[in-house]
């Protein structure tokens, strides 16, 4: 899988997640690791979710993950396994919130 497939996956699942106006502003760092490498992005702020292609080193919290795993865990509601590290507050609030996002349905529900 390339990268642009992988944070177009990410992207479309991270934008579904609930993101209530009262929500901190937490910036955080997506490194994909192994095929398809390479950083974006997720800035919640203002009640919104923004998710772009590039690298943010002034981030809150970090995660290094491979493609395949980060997809997975976005899209079955498997979010919160995931080895975020830096400001253990903002993970806090963050775990929570991707466990929001809808799981995704397969192709054959679809039909």
């Amino acid at each position: 899988m390339t990268y642009e497939e992988i944070f177009e996956r990410a992207k479309k699942q991270l934008l579904k997640a609930k993101i209530s106006d009262d929500m901190p502003f937490i910036a955080v760092q997506f490194n994909i690791i192994g095929d398809g490498h390479g950083s974006f992005y997720a800035e919640i702020s203002d009640g919104k979710i923004d998710v772009q292609p590039y690298n943010y080193w002034d981030n809150d919290i970090s995660l290094n993950v491979f493609g395949g795993e980060l997809l997975y865990a976005l899209e079955n509601k498997a979010s919160d396994k995931l080895g975020f590290y830096g400001d253990n507050y903002k993970i806090g609030i963050l775990k929570p919130l991707l466990m929001t996002i809808p799981k995704a349905r397969k192709k054959s529900e679809k039909n």
